[in-house]
């Protein structure tokens, strides 16, 4: 099977349709930090407490007591990091753009070149805005995505960030990116996990080069 046709196996298998709801720059860019390391379930707690109890724009950011923000992002974890990145991202804003909305009037490139420069916000979250915000037609690459296309043998071992993307971006079809994005990290979680993947109920056993190191350790 060609490494086309073991994506779009995946994508039908999955059924990974979401729907992405409008919601401001400053708040997607802060929901993908929240949304880091953690499931959407933790997320959603993290963001709806931090919406209720503090408000999700950059005055009310700045303005609240650190400990306070770090409470509300107990749910989603590795609060103690993430909480420091959305108080220097809002200090970024502030200092350098003095209004949020103004993220929407930059080109792509600039709000990468803006984006790269907060710690803790690398390619995978600028891209995750992009699809999410913007409707770039991309394929961000978390640690599942990454995984699962090495196995496949659509990356190879040594690749980076943009090699992955690029790999999979060729493969896959315009207006088809976000979809299987979602399907190969739904893919990732449920099947080929990172320990003990899960080969014997996988629909492209047949056609993975991985799947007889892993299923000689079940035999």
């Amino acid at each position: 099977m060609e490494k086309r046709e073991l994506i779009r196996k995946i994508i039908e298998e999955m059924r990974m349709e979401r729907e992405i709801e409008g919601t401001g720059a400053f708040e997607t860019l802060v929901t993908t930090i929240i949304s880091q390391n953690t499931n959407d379930r933790n997320t959603e707690r993290a963001v709806n407490r931090l919406k209720s109890e503090i408000g999700l724009n950059v005055k009310s950011i700045l303005s609240v007591d650190r400990e306070k923000l770090i409470e509300c992002l107990k749910p989603a974890g590795l609060y103690n990091v993430k909480g420091p990145r959305i108080i220097e991202l809002a200090k970024k804003i502030d200092r350098e753009l003095g209004d949020e909305s103004k993220l929407d009037s930059m080109d792509d490139e600039e709000l990468r070149d803006f984006l790269s420069k907060v710690k803790g916000i690398g390619p995978k979250t600028i891209d995750i805005f992009l699809a999410f915000k913007r409707k770039r037609d991309i394929i961000p690459v978390d640690t599942h995505v990454s995984r699962v296309s090495k196995r496949l043998g659509i990356a190879d071992k040594g690749d980076g960030y943009f090699e992955i993307r690029k790999k999979l971006e060729d493969l896959v079809s315009e207006g088809d990116r976000l979809k299987a994005h979602f399907s190969l990290i739904a893919f990732g979680r449920k099947i080929c996990t990172a320990k003990r993947p899960k080969c014997i109920i996988c629909p492209v056993r047949e056609w993975c080069p991985s799947s007889k190191q892993f299923l000689s350790h079940v035999q």
